[in-house]
């Protein structure tokens, strides 16, 4: 492994190609896909109601996130992005996120 293989390696990580990335995959379109939505409600249901309350949390988390981005990205990313909500979403929807996340995993332990 050279310098140069390692500074290609991390050109990835440049916010513009994370960006292009995340608009290549259609984040911005989860937070209307019913069986995205649906089918982690319904897994987290499940794994909450056997009594896995850790991993329902864990779950609770990573879709929270992902729901997060997606609302985020859906709103455009940039100036534009902001003036139209995007930061807010991105702060209040993580906050709410990592409340639920820090509630079933470690206040709700029985």
């Amino acid at each position: 492994m050279s310098w140069d293989n390692i500074k290609h390696y991390l050109d990835y990580f440049r916010t513009d190609q994370v960006m292009q990335q995340l608009q290549d995959w259609n984040v911005g379109e989860l937070s209307s896909n019913p069986w995205f939505l649906g089918g982690f409600a319904v897994i987290i249901l499940i794994t909450y109601l056997i009594g896995w309350k850790a991993i329902a949390g864990f779950l609770v988390g990573i879709g929270g996130f992902a729901l997060v981005v997606s609302l985020a990205i859906g709103k455009g990313t940039g100036v534009e992005g902001i003036a139209g909500g995007g930061l807010w979403i991105l702060v209040a929807g993580g906050a709410a996120a990592i409340a639920l996340f820090i509630y079933l995993v470690f206040i709700k332990s029985e």
